[in-house]
């Protein structure tokens, strides 16, 4: 989008979905609603901290700290004498896919888990070290590139997408 403009929409959603269309709403406008534009958004809800840090994920963690978004949850949950290891959570990404004619679209991916402290992993980015997926032993951190990207929200989010008429002539195995 910087190759378009300086500009970036104000991400004031209420919810996943709400930003994603924000997102993909600009870009459309920038293009005229002349191409189909789509945008996401995404992040990591923990249960027993009501879905937080939900759509704010990317703002715990300050200037990109994710040490200080592990720390800030970690202190709500000892602030509700809740046990760090295994809280439930999920990875959440919403696409929103506007079309020329500016038909909306949504197509959500979701990875369940639970968190584990302390961090584990060099690989990914984020929230990836305290995550492990349901039916796993090892965080998004401990696992290659490859196979994380096989079970992510993102994927599954994206998967839906292609579906979408405005795909159907792509065959999903090319480019997956």
């Amino acid at each position: 989008m910087k190759s378009f403009t300086k500009k970036e929409p104000m991400e004031n959603g209420k919810s996943f979905k709400d930003n994603a269309l924000i997102k993909a709403r600009f870009a459309s406008e920038l293009t005229l609603h002349h191409y189909p534009t789509i945008a996401d958004d995404s992040g990591i809800c923990i249960d027993n901290l009501n879905g937080a840090p939900g759509i704010f994920s990317a703002r715990w963690a300050y200037e990109n700290n994710y040490s200080f978004a592990f720390e800030k949850i970690k202190k709500h949950l000892n602030e509700k004498g809740l046990n760090l290891n295994g809280q439930h959570a999920k990875f959440v990404c919403v696409l929103a896919l506007i079309d020329k004619n500016k038909n909306e679209f949504i197509f959500e991916g979701i990875l369940k888990g639970k968190i584990v402290f302390p961090p584990r992993g060099k690989n990914g980015f984020g929230y990836d070290p305290i995550f492990i997926p349901l039916n796993f032993n090892k965080t998004l951190a401990q696992f290659n590139s490859s196979f994380k990207n096989s079970i992510s929200h993102r994927k599954k989010a994206l998967v839906k997408l292609l579906k979408h008429s405005l795909f159907k002539k792509l065959r999903l195995n090319d480019i997956l």
